[in-house]
């Protein structure tokens, strides 16, 4: 999602996040991963039909279509964030070594966009999917709530 066309007040109402990136890429498998690691075992998350699955070190996300681009909507929130626009993919708990998030497909990326959260730690992540051309997805970062 460029910015300029989709603006936070327009993707995040009134409340918006602590911070945002936007990134777009093609995905060649009707999946893509939010990974927290270098290294990341994506073999136990890869989404089943059409909700997210999560392992840890990275969250699956199905798409839509097989071969598609996407576009991506990052965002980390300070207290337990509002709920997007679109379907809910659902949520997983990733645990954040480094502090950094990243968009990853099938083939591997050189350079996505990095999200740089302010601490480290367990963070849950809820997905939304519009399935617009291309097909947008608003991916909401928050510390785990305290048990």
């Amino acid at each position: 999602m460029e910015p300029e066309t989709n603006s936070q007040s327009s993707l995040f109402g009134n409340t918006g996040p602590w911070d945002v990136v936007y990134d777009d890429f093609v995905i060649s498998y009707s999946q893509f991963w939010v990974a927290a690691r270098d290294g990341a075992d994506f073999t136990t998350a890869i989404p089943a039909g059409e909700e997210v699955k999560g392992n840890g070190q990275a969250v699956g996300i199905p798409a839509a279509s097989q071969e598609t681009r996407v576009e991506v909507a990052l965002s980390y929130w300070q207290s337990t964030p509002p709920d997007g626009v679109g379907k809910y993919l659902g949520s997983a708990v990733l645990d954040v070594p480094n502090r950094e998030l990243r968009c990853l497909n099938v083939e591997g990326r050189e350079e996505p966009a990095v999200l740089v959260l302010p601490d480290d730690g367990s963070h849950e992540v809820k997905v939304w999917r519009r399935n617009d051309l291309p097909e947008q997805y608003d991916i909401r970062v928050s510390e785990c709530p305290d048990d």
